[in-house]
């Protein structure tokens, strides 16, 4: 897989906002993948807003869902024990630091729109699609 999923990038596509569909457009030759934490975090969404199961189901096949957190574990404990005493830390949800950990364990850019929680990950390439 070419390139890491955030959850603001997949709510992104599902609005159909222009930003996230032109960057896909744009890049539609690389493959997504999908954290099982950024999953959740869809799933949960979904279930809020009332969506139909089966329709968010086909919607995520878009992407490879990342299930194996074996390579992710010591990248993230490592993350943790780096940044644990900034500020920037406390604001941070553990969410968010494993999604940064899945895209630093794979070596692979994270896109976000959410640049605040994961510029303090300094081992992490963060793409940001412009506004379209």
């Amino acid at each position: 897989m070419d390139l890491i999923a955030d959850t603001t990038f997949l709510v992104g596509l599902w609005r159909r906002q222009a930003w996230a569909t032109t960057f896909a457009q744009k890049h539609a030759s690389r493959s997504l993948g999908i954290p099982w934490v950024v999953l959740g975090e869809f799933h949960h969404g979904a279930i809020r807003a009332g969506h139909d199961r089966d329709v968010v189901e086909r919607f995520l096949t878009l992407g490879n869902p990342i299930m194996d957190p074996e390579p992710v574990i010591p990248v993230y404990a490592s993350l943790c024990a780096d940044i644990q005493d900034a500020q920037a830390y406390r604001n941070i949800g553990q969410n968010d630091l494993w999604i940064g950990a899945t895209a630093i364990a794979l070596d692979r850019p994270l896109v976000t729109r959410n640049r605040r929680h994961f510029d303090i990950m300094k081992q992490l390439t963060c793409i940001i699609p412009p506004p379209a």
